[in-house]
């Protein structure tokens, strides 16, 4: 039995490593820049691509037989079959999506002529369409010019069509093209089009355009910036007023649809006065009581009690009747108005000022154009589709390399360049390109939000079941519901969230209660005073259940007991009721309506779906570490006067640290590499902003985020270029795991200092 245990976890680690040891290699390996092939076929086609793997496929038994045959007397190569006869393919990888073109090519070895890999082949990296594959033949300048009108009206080119200009002491080419452009939608005006050769050849445009990438990223990133903290700031700002006036609109429909309060100034001020002196009373009465070392008789603790309760009720009705700020009224709401509109009118100068200043950037980086043409099409990469005759920008490609002429010491930096800019960069091309800096950022997020969620709410049931519940027959059946849920399936948890958090609580907090169930004014006040006379009755009742020191506990005080606990049952749903019947709550976010703000999924509800799902994990190890604190620990701090709770928080809790710490780590583990429920509650394909800003509140909750476990889904699963994605897979895949190893070395190393402090017993 000790040598098959013993085999079993030997064949549990070979099995892990394995696994780990093929995500980790092919996850490495995702990023290695490898040569462009010049492929040529028997039949005459020529392509350049990037071979990705070779593989063997099925056919036919007499087409296996035939390639055999003709192996076995020299017609073909060896290598073009298999060991079992099946023909054997490579996969090119050739791009120049935006030609028409498969991304993809398989090709079989059988058909191939040749593979040359020449060296003035680049590999273009770009911001939208993939990658492409060419030749570079020039670097432009592209200017425009409006047309000039021959006698008739006629717009002409009014120079020739091809010169030479000398610049700079160099003679450059130009072109010069008559064509008319859309300048506003439907409107087309003549403009020449002038393009300045400043450098041909494929060495000559490489030298130039490594000069002037740097310079197209630094102008991208600006109007990149600009939009992000002006543009973004100034529609944000707009929107806000539209809300403010939309929220005052509502608020005077409100008011006069509600007439005026009739409640007068006079009994408002009584009542505060009253509130205020009742709450004095009982505080005074409670601080002779203790002066006096006296125990005060059940009719004065039932004063107080309910005193205080309806201090509490008084301070409520005051507040929901004259609330601060006073209603709305038409002269309020025309000067809200007026205020919102003159801001709008300074917001829309701004804005314009931000916008002239985009289009005169857009205009210069509009004018630096490369022209990079694939050989087997015998077309340029173009500015866009729709667009096949304008060369391509070079402020749309984020890097050009030329794969056959590089260096050991080359591979090595584009590699580790590649790497960085996965883990930095922003997602781009249905995320096949780019990097994972949201989505790192998501996950992490989510993590520790979950964390802090689940770790109180799991320590504080656990020490209830330990500690204070009764064992019996209740709290074995939480046992067992608690067990229960921890094999619940993921996606269960999915759907509650959905259900319960983003379309009822989100809806909720939204728009406040619904029609149906918000009460009238009178039959809600008096829900609140049924409310505030049974928890007068629970006190009161809790109050004489209370035994002296030596009195025998009999069925009378047993029945008070149990009574007490029913009416501050009742006492809490009908404090539940009255949050979602109140008349008085419209909801946070009503002036956005119909466009819900946390009546959707978002980064909260993500949070607290995964917390619920992680919750058994940490209620059961809290609850062992809790039972596994020595006995004899506790019986020493009863010895010495401690209370129960200060033995809990100084003796308990901190012999069961480590226990809870382990709990976390499990919680931590496991939310971390959820995905189902996240395709439900929060995560998205695409969020381009982050849940965290320097905009308050800082902390967007309602924001939906990128998720790493969601996005390997959709690139192992969703992406329109599968190929494209596959590498990206595996390095996705990669980082989880680091991410989460990296979470759960912080929480161990955590975990360690805290053992270490009760060691030393300086905890």
């Amino acid at each position: 039995m000790v040598w098959l245990l013993g085999a079993a976890l030997v064949l549990n680690i070979v099995m892990i490593g394995a696994l780990l040891g093929l995500i980790a290699v092919e996850g490495m390996r995702a990023f290695w820049p490898h040569p462009i092939e010049q492929v040529t076929l028997r039949t005459g086609e020529r392509f350049l691509g990037v071979p990705v793997r070779e593989e063997a496929f099925e056919v036919s038994a007499q087409r296996k037989r035939e390639l055999l045959a003709r192996v076995e007397a020299g017609e073909i190569a060896p290598e073009t079959t298999a060991s079992d006869g099946r023909p054997m393919r490579r996969l090119y990888r050739i791009g120049n999506r935006d030609l028409g073109q498969q991304p993809f090519r398989w090709v079989e070895i059988e058909n191939l002529e040749s593979a040359e890999r020449p060296d003035e082949a680049v590999f273009v990296e770009r911001i939208a369409w993939g990658v492409f594959l060419g030749v570079p033949e020039a670097v432009v300048l592209q200017t425009l010019a409006p047309a000039p009108l021959d006698a008739e009206g006629s717009p002409m080119l009014g120079a020739p069509a091809e010169g030479t200009v000398d610049e700079d002491g160099a003679t450059i080419r130009l072109t010069r093209e008559l064509r008319r452009i859309e300048v506003e939608a439907g409107v087309f005006e003549p403009f020449v089009v002038t393009r300045r050769y400043l450098a041909e050849g494929a060495a000559e445009t490489m030298r130039l355009l490594r000069e002037l990438i740097p310079e197209a990223a630094q102008r991208r990133e600006h109007l990149r910036g600009l939009r992000r903290s002006k543009i973004g700031p100034i529609n944000a700002a707009m929107t806000h007023l539209r809300e403010r006036v939309t929220e005052a609109e509502i608020k005077l429909q409100r008011a006069e649809a509600g007439g005026a309060r009739s409640t007068p100034a006079v009994v408002w001020f009584g009542a505060l006065a009253a509130a205020g002196a009742l709450v004095v009373g009982v505080g005074r009465a409670s601080r002779r009581a203790r002066k006096s070392g006296r125990r005060p008789t059940p009719l004065a603790q039932m004063l107080s009690h309910a005193g205080v309760v309806l201090a509490v009720g008084l301070v409520l009705f005051v507040w929901l009747e004259r609330p601060v700020g006073g209603s709305m009224t038409p002269e309020r709401y025309d000067h809200i108005v007026a205020d919102a509109a003159a801001r709008q009118a300074e917001l829309e100068v701004e804005y314009d000022a931000v916008a002239a200043e985009i289009e005169e950037v857009r205009e210069i980086d509009s004018q630096f154009r490369v022209i990079i043409r694939d050989p087997a099409a015998d077309r340029f990469a173009p500015e866009r589709q729709s667009t096949p005759d304008e060369p391509m920008r070079i402020s749309q490609i984020v890097r050009t390399v030329q794969p056959n002429t590089l260096s050991a010491g080359d591979r090595l930096g584009l590699y580790l360049a590649r790497w960085w800019e996965f883990i930095a960069d922003d997602p781009r091309e249905a995320n096949t390109e780019g990097g994972v800096f949201p989505v790192i950022f998501g996950t992490v997020l989510l993590t520790i939000l979950l964390t802090i969620v689940v770790v109180p709410l799991g320590v504080l049931a656990a020490l209830y079941l330990r500690e204070y519940a009764r064992q019996g027959v209740v709290t074995s059946f939480i046992r067992i519901a608690v067990n229960n849920l921890a094999g619940v399936p993921s996606i269960v948890y999915g759907v509650f969230g959905l259900g319960f958090f983003c379309y009822t609580v989100g809806a909720y907090v939204d728009a406040g209660p619904s029609g149906a169930t918000q009460l009238p004014v009178f039959q809600w006040w008096f829900l609140v005073g049924a409310g505030l006379a049974i928890v007068i009755a629970a006190g009161s009742v809790g109050i004489l259940s209370t035994r002296k020191p030596g009195q025998v506990d009999s069925r009378g005080y047993k029945a008070l007991r149990i009574t007490s606990t029913c009416a501050w049952i009742a006492a809490f749903g009908i404090v539940a009721a009255m949050f979602v019947t109140t008349p008085y709550f419209h909801g946070f976010f009503e002036a956005r309506l119909p466009d819900p703000t946390f009546g959707k999924r978002g980064l909260l509800w993500a949070a607290l779906t995964l917390a619920l799902l992680t919750l058994p994990v940490v209620i059961v190890s809290t609850e062992e570490a809790i039972a596994a604190v020595q006995p004899s620990l506790r019986e020493a701090s009863y010895g010495s006067g401690a209370s129960k709770w200060q033995t809990i928080k100084r003796v308990v809790l901190p012999g069961a640290m480590p226990g809870i710490l382990t709990g976390m780590i499990l919680a931590m583990a496991r939310g971390a590499g959820e995905v189902a429920p996240l395709m439900l509650v929060g995560a998205l394909k695409w969020a381009p902003e982050l849940p965290i800003s320097l905009d308050a509140p800082f902390l967007h909750l309602d924001r939906s985020f990128m998720h790493l476990g969601f996005h390997i889904y959709d690139l192992g699963f969703q992406s329109p270029d599968s190929e494209a994605a596959r590498p990206l897979v595996w390095a996705s895949t990669l980082l989880l795991i680091a991410v989460i190893l990296l979470l759960n070395l912080t929480a161990i190393m955590l975990r360690a200092r805290v053992r270490r402090k009760m060691g030393s017993g300086h905890f």
